[in-house]
């Protein structure tokens, strides 16, 4: 969608039914974009070669190597995955203070919208 909206504002800009500074916000916002998409990418390739090489790195060193389990692809099994670790529990205070407000539930509130209809543009 930025592609045809920057080659449109360029083919205006051509024609010179635009000026040429037409093109330069769909050119930015598609460039913007591209960067964004290429840190996007990065960041996933960054994440699986640590995933990869995480299961690589738990396995004791001074342990002989067993032979690893075949699928029928032949494929090597993975480690499992370590259950996730729950969220620490947050203490809730226990002596709360609880203010009495039922002698004012007959008190009048100020609506500054009540009076709306009353008054005149300007008052």
């Amino acid at each position: 969608m930025l592609l045809l909206l920057a080659i449109g504002a360029g083919v205006l800009a051509v024609m010179r039914l635009a000026a040429w500074w037409v093109v330069l916000p769909p050119s930015v916002m598609l460039v913007g974009y591209l960067l964004l998409l290429r840190e996007a990418s990065r960041a996933d390739a960054e994440k699986r070669a640590v995933s990869a090489s995480a299961p690589a790195a738990a396995a004791p060193a001074a342990a002989p190597a067993a032979a690893p389990a075949r699928t029928r692809s032949g494929e090597q099994d993975r480690a499992p995955v370590a259950p996730p670790v729950p969220a620490p529990v947050i203490p809730v205070a226990t002596d709360a203070e609880v203010i009495d407000i039922t002698a004012r539930v007959n008190e009048e509130f100020f609506d500054q919208y009540a009076d709306a209809k009353l008054r005149a543009v300007g008052d």
